[in-house]
């Protein structure tokens, strides 16, 4: 008998997160008493203007065309001319994707050769080095340095005629970290003009705490080489609503809109109401006083749990916390954290990064207090 799945899904493993995130809610259904901090999506409710706006217009339910509504697409280019300092980018560059993930994906599909490398700097958010896989693509992974940071020197070295693409994520999930404007304009300056690409994951461009984001699209490197991912999901707590967008050269958008006709058909037409209802405010983000506040909350306590080191971020709601002088095994640690405290961490290896975890502070206060004191037992008794 003929095998049932093809060769390259056979091994393709569910999103680590997506996968602990539902497990924890299952044991939270059981009656399981949990502290939830694997969360890669704010607790916050979608703003009441944007849920009135979109009330108001349900008698809308036709399909839309495939890369967006045009008037979303030209919105979305007027915010992101304005966003970085540009005025280059029109409603041409933009294709409104279900989901800032599908946007990526369809960018992969489109630009990759079997063989293709693609740089990713590590550690890394969980689907890069799949939706890579699955495009035919070899990830090249490059640390970062110790801060977190980009270290353009090691990519440039990294460099080779399979090159296609490097994926940057600022600010950076898991880390937390802002990359410098120094690294990126490094970056900018080692690929300018080479046949190589930069896409950048800018999904949590609104959500910094004291440190300014900076944008590789700002530093001089053209449009023809750069690629951005962004969307409304961190921003407004759309998450749920699936709805993101990608700003690449027209031929490349052009591709990405008949690949997604044939997928997706097009992003879900009350998600792209709201992101237009979410334009008209500028995508002001939602709650930013609120995660500073718990921001502060988590770092106070973290400091008391010596065995713990951390830097604060500097962005997105992620603590990255080194644990590797507790354990050699920081799944095993996680398991332990979590059948013994009911505390539930992402580990480090989900992100290519063994020995560390990932704490998400987007989550109740009285929550987050309640799992620092217990992850802090924890440490303290082993």
């Amino acid at each position: 008998m003929k095998k049932l799945l093809s060769g390259r899904i056979a091994s393709l493993e569910e999103s680590a997160t997506l996968a602990l995130n539902a497990k924890v809610k299952q044991m939270q259904a059981e009656g399981r008493e949990v502290f939830n901090l694997t969360a890669g999506e704010l607790d916050f409710s979608t703003p009441d203007y944007i849920q009135k706006s979109v009330a108001g217009q349900l008698d809308q339910n036709k399909y839309t065309a495939a890369a967006g509504l045009p008037g979303l697409r030209q919105a979305i280019a007027q915010y992101e001319n304005k966003r970085l300092g540009l005025s280059s980018i029109e409603a041409a560059n933009i294709v409104v994707t279900a989901g800032a993930k599908t946007g990526l994906y369809g960018l992969l599909q489109v630009l990759l050769n079997p063989g293709d490398e693609v740089i990713l700097p590590i550690p890394a958010w969980v689907s890069y080095v799949h939706m890579i896989t699955l495009a035919g693509g070899q990830a090249i992974p490059v640390p970062l340095t110790p801060k977190a940071d980009l270290d353009a020197e090691t990519i440039k070295k990294s460099l080779t005629p399979k090159t296609k693409l490097i994926i940057i994520n600022s600010p950076h999930n898991p880390t937390g970290a802002v990359f410098s404007k120094k690294a990126l304009t490094n970056l900018a300056r080692t690929i300018k003009g080479k046949p190589v690409m930069v896409i950048s994951d800018e999904i949590y461009a609104t959500l910094t705490y004291g440190k300014q984001f900076v944008s590789i699209a700002e530093l001089g490197l053209p449009l023809k080489q750069t690629l951005i991912i962004n969307g409304f999901s961190k921003s407004q707590a759309l998450t749920g609503w699936r709805i993101g967008y990608a700003v690449a050269p027209t031929e490349i958008a052009s591709a990405l809109t008949s690949f997604l006709s044939h997928a997706t058909g097009n992003a879900a037409l009350p998600g792209q109401l709201a992101a237009l209802a979410a334009l008209k405010k500028n995508n002001q983000p939602q709650g930013l006083g609120v995660l500073k506040k718990r921001e502060r909350l988590v770092e106070t306590q973290l400091k008391k749990t010596k065995a713990i080191r951390f830097s604060p971020p500097g962005g997105a709601f992620y603590f990255w916390l080194d644990i590797r002088s507790l354990t050699k095994n920081s799944t095993n640690w996680c398991e332990q954290l979590l059948h013994k405290t009911g505390v539930a961490l992402v580990p480090g290896d989900a992100f290519f990064a063994p020995g560390f975890a990932r704490l998400s502070f987007a989550a109740d206060e009285k929550v987050l207090a309640e799992a620092m004191q217990r992850l802090r037992q924890f440490v303290e008794k082993r």
